[in-house]
């Protein structure tokens, strides 16, 4: 009984400090923006590592996100540009 209560406890908190150490999905978010923004590949199937981890529907956004600052549409402070969106060139 007590070398069950024992390997418990040993596993509860060997669970606690390892969750402690994983990145949250605000950070993972943070690193996968800076590696888009930084020109790392990315597709649906091939994102860059930094991006490991977060959802797909946030992972699509900021690609979306950093497409849209490449071309000019929306600037760093993600405020539309609309004489360079209704610009026929």
């Amino acid at each position: 009984m007590r070398t069950r209560t024992a390997l418990t406890a040993a596993l509860l908190a060997l669970a606690a400090l390892t969750a402690a150490c994983g990145k949250s999905e605000e950070e993972i978010a943070n690193d996968c923006k800076q590696a888009l923004a930084s020109g790392e590949r990315a597709t649906k199937t091939d994102r860059p590592d930094a991006c490991e981890g977060l959802p797909q529907d946030d992972y699509d956004a900021l690609v979306m996100s950093q497409a849209l600052k490449d071309t000019g549409v929306v600037d760093d402070n993600g405020n539309v540009d609309l004489g360079e969106l209704l610009d026929d060139q």
